[in-house]
């Protein structure tokens, strides 16, 4: 019996950072002083990893030392710390481990800080997002555009993988976890579907 190797996620993606206004890197440019410091947070709609179903799966990551230089961003972060929301199965949490540590951009981090599993919740109202579990929270509002209420979005994106990707203000985001206490208001925030696939 031939074993699947290959993995299919789809489902939607929400990601933060402290910039003040929209991420420079979004746009191909360096940001404007020091590296930056984010939390992308992956939920999972369909698909599996190695054959093993993953609908319902949360995948948070916390990234730091990212750029300065949008070329920097090519060669990876500095470091990282991964979690999981506590739903997954202990089938489902082997094959998470290994695939969260070697894929999502993770593979690019000089130093991983480590995998946890936690209870992740998302919550819709009214055009804000909440994201939150035990180390962090995330709350975005997405941004109108000129007819007062459709989200401003992105078109033709550095990443192929994101679409629909509509910006936000982030109302507010935190992370206190390996040594570190991040609290920030009003930065740069952004909403997208994903379809990404690959070999494991």
């Amino acid at each position: 019996m031939t074993t699947q190797k290959n993995w299919v996620l789809k489902g939607n993606y929400y990601e933060c950072c402290r910039i003040e206004g929209h991420c420079p890197l979004w746009f191909g440019r360096d940001l404007w002083e020091e590296p930056c410091t984010n939390l992308a947070t992956w939920e999972i709609k369909e698909g599996h990893i190695g054959g093993i179903d993953m609908k319902g799966i949360i995948i948070m990551l916390h990234g730091d030392k990212i750029g300065p230089k949008f070329a920097d961003c090519v060669k990876g972060f500095g470091e990282g710390a991964v979690y999981i929301s506590d739903n997954a199965t202990p089938e489902q949490r082997k094959a998470l481990k290994a695939f969260a540590t070697t894929h999502l951009g993770v593979e690019g981090w000089v130093k991983n800080l480590g995998v946890k599993f936690v209870p992740i919740k998302i919550s819709k109202k009214a055009g804000t997002y909440r994201i939150t579990m035990p180390f962090g929270e995330q709350q975005f509002t997405l941004t109108a555009g000129g007819d007062g209420k459709t989200a401003i979005r992105m078109e033709n994106a550095q990443n192929p993988a994101l679409s629909k990707i509509e910006f936000c203000n982030t109302d507010v985001w935190k992370y206190n976890d390996y040594g570190k206490n991040l609290d920030f208001h009003n930065t740069s925030g952004e909403i997208a579907d994903f379809n990404i696939a690959g070999a494991l």
